[in-house]
């Protein structure tokens, strides 16, 4: 690669830290296994802990992949087959309330086509999910839900938007998936990722807490003021996005949503995925689970509704983003890059054709600036 166009990051980021728009963040570049950039912008440190939030999803793939690839998994099977309290879901919309008609597939899950939602205040679904989630999480803090597997079979209760399988929507159907691979391997869901991911990945900062020692490591949380500048986030920010005590056990182990890592940890964790399964002579899936991993899932009917900014051009599956359509990007990647995000503004990419990796981190309520991580991608293929 070429490294004088590739210093036109640290020019970028100058720019967002002059403008107001920007503090701390990190950056790693991997080409052809070789790290061709890396920098990191104080105050975060370079080995500060970032809650990675949405960027748990991929890591929940590979473990229910990890299960797949071992016939203890069927992804055409019913979700409550794991979970029973799916065996009679509702439809909930403005509508009204209904049974659904089909059942919800651990397929739907990984697709996001399950019509589990987040809660919210758009659409009788959200609010209802909202209610159902505060009660959950009274009755684990009260010791009513003992256990994960609990608290998904709680949120049950919260139905669905639509007939699952019909439509793309974001949810918490990565957050159920973990509960799934909690029954089907009688784990906590941070016991599995640490014996069959984190520790053959060397991931020694990843879990859904900060270890004892670690906290000054944790990267300053920030948010966005009216005119879009980042100041320091109050405590209220932290408890909404339940970073108030990163050093304890959260109530609910998301896998959609729960973990802290570091930009070192997820790059082991993308290398990997480059590597289709292998890391450094372990290999934790095949490379034919590898590419199904990485297709694309939605049909059009789906495709119609996935509407997000960083997802144009894109298809979805398997709790990936994967670029099939660069010219609807205005991207210079490839087709078969694929990635995440999240809500703290934490990226990444992985470009098997060009044989690279991106990983960016920060921690700014509200996630990213799409324009400006275009704008880093684009530095970044234009170095190829």
């Amino acid at each position: 690669m070429n490294i004088r166009k590739l210093n036109r990051l640290d020019t970028l980021i100058e720019k967002q830290r002059q403008a107001g728009a920007l503090q701390g963040a990190k950056i790693i570049v991997e080409h052809k296994g070789k790290r061709v950039y890396e920098n990191h912008y104080e105050p975060d440190r370079e080995d500060s802990i970032y809650k990675i939030f949405s960027m748990t999803k991929p890591v929940t793939a590979m473990a229910a992949m990890i299960l797949y690839e071992r016939g203890d998994l069927d992804l055409m099977s019913k979700v409550s087959d794991y979970l029973p309290a799916y065996e009679s879901v509702n439809v909930v919309s403005a509508e009204g309330i209904r049974k659904a008609v089909n059942p919800i597939t651990v397929k739907d899950l990984l697709n996001m086509t399950s019509g589990i939602v987040m809660p919210g205040e758009f659409g009788e679904a959200e609010r209802l999910m909202a209610k159902i989630v505060k009660e959950a999480r009274a009755q684990r803090e009260s010791g009513i839900l003992k256990s994960g597997v609990d608290i998904c079979n709680k949120l049950a209760e919260a139905g669905v938007a639509f007939e699952p399988g019909e439509y793309f929507r974001y949810g918490y159907s990565a957050d159920i998936l973990g509960g799934i691979i909690e029954v089907v391997t009688g784990k906590k869901l941070s016991e599995f990722f640490k014996k069959e991911i984190f520790t053959p990945l060397n991931m020694e900062d990843t879990g859904f807490k900060i270890d004892e020692g670690k906290e000054f490591r944790a990267a300053v949380l920030y948010r966005r003021d009216k005119k879009g500048k980042v100041v320091r986030a109050e405590d209220d920010v932290r408890r909404r996005l339940q970073m108030e005590n990163p050093s304890k056990d959260p109530w609910f182990e998301r896998g959609g949503a729960g973990l802290y890592s570091t930009a070192a940890d997820y790059a082991h964790f993308a290398q990997m995925l480059l590597n289709k399964g292998a890391y450094h002579g372990k290999e934790l899936i095949g490379r034919r689970t590898f590419e199904f991993m990485t297709s694309p899932q939605l049909n059009p009917q789906q495709l119609s509704t996935l509407d997000f900014e960083s997802c144009k051009g894109c298809n979805y599956g398997n709790l990936f983003r994967i670029l099939t359509d660069p010219a609807s990007a205005c991207s210079n990647g490839s087709v078969g890059e694929f990635g995440w995000e999240g809500l703290g503004g934490t990226y990444f990419f992985v470009d098997p054709e060009e044989e690279l990796i991106f990983i960016y981190m920060q921690q700014i309520e509200g996630g990213c600036d799409f324009s400006f991580i275009r704008g880093l991608k684009q530095i970044v293929y234009g170095a190829c």
